[in-house]
């Protein structure tokens, strides 16, 4: 009875452990950006732009501009000047893709 048990309870812990997605190093559960920033960003305060497509974890895209004070902000993609500064990234990042 004990070896039925335990067999059952390895049983379930197995299939139990497969069916849950992995938490690895690239994974996040939930969206980064909670608050959103729509005013202009002068361009020599912009050190770097992280733009995180949406997916599972987040129903939007994200966009992450890394200013050169150090401080890390969510810019609005809804935004006009958000939006032509995500073409601006991507055509740069084709461009690069053919060279």
């Amino acid at each position: 009875m004990n070896a039925f048990l335990m067999l059952t309870v390895i049983g379930a812990s197995i299939v139990l452990s497969n069916a849950v997605q992995p938490l690895g190093a690239g994974y996040n559960s939930r969206c980064v950006c909670l608050r959103l920033e729509s005013r202009i960003i002068p361009q020599e305060n912009l050190r770097r732009v992280e733009i995180l497509p949406r997916g599972p974890h987040c129903k939007t895209t994200e966009v992450i501009a890394g200013l050169s004070s150090g401080e890390r902000i969510c810019l609005n993609p809804k935004t006009p000047w958000v939006q032509k500064l995500i073409l601006f990234i991507e055509r740069r990042e084709r461009a690069a893709k053919k060279e």
